[in-house]
C-alpha cells in the first residue's frame, strides 16, 4: 500500500468585518404594496371592528384585496375618496389616541373601506395599523 495524502478542500478565506458597508441596502417602503393589520384596532371603542355590520366587513376586505397590488407611491397619488388616503389630523379625532402613539405624531391616514367610510390609522414602513373604523362618521370632522 502506498502512502497516500489526505485529500483536503481548500476553503477560501473570507474577510469578515463588523463595519456597515455604505453599499448595504435599505429597503424603500414607498415601493411595497401596503400590508394591513388590525393588530392595533381600539376594541374598546365604538369605533371597533366588531361594530361593524356584516356588509362592511366584506367591503373592508374587498377595500384591502383592492390595493394588493398598488404601491404607497401610487397610493399617494390616488384620490382619497377613491383607493388612496388623506392625512387627519391628531387634534382633529375625537376619540382616546391609544397610549402607545406618542405625541411626536401629528396626523393619522384614513382609507376609505365602504363607501366614504374611512378606516383611520398609522403607517409604519409598509404596513397600515387600522385604529378605528369610522363607521358612523364622528371619528373626526368630515
Amino acid at each position: 500500500m502506498g502512502d497516500k495524502k489526505p485529500c483536503h478542500i481548500r476553503r477560501n478565506k473570507q474577510k469578515s468585518s463588523h463595519r456597515i458597508s455604505a453599499n448595504e441596502f435599505i429597503p424603500n417602503y414607498d415601493e411595497n404594496s401596503p400590508l394591513f393589520s388590525l393588530q392595533r384596532i381600539q376594541e374598546r371603542s365604538q369605533y371597533s371592528f366588531s361594530a361593524l355590520t356584516k356588509e362592511d366587513n366584506a367591503s373592508f376586505s374587498e377595500a384591502i384585496y383592492k390595493r394588493r397590488n398598488i404601491s404607497w407611491k401610487e397610493l399617494k397619488q390616488t384620490s382619497r375618496h377613491g383607493l388612496g388616503f388623506e392625512k387627519i389630523s391628531r387634534d382633529a379625532i375625537t376619540s382616546p389616541i391609544p397610549p402607545f402613539i406618542t405625541d411626536d405624531v401629528a396626523h393619522f391616514l384614513a382609507f376609505r373601506y365602504s363607501g366614504k367610510k374611512p378606516m383611520v390609522g398609522y403607517r409604519q414602513r409598509d404596513v397600515f395599523f387600522v385604529l378605528w373604523f369610522d363607521h358612523d362618521y364622528t371619528l373626526y370632522k368630515h
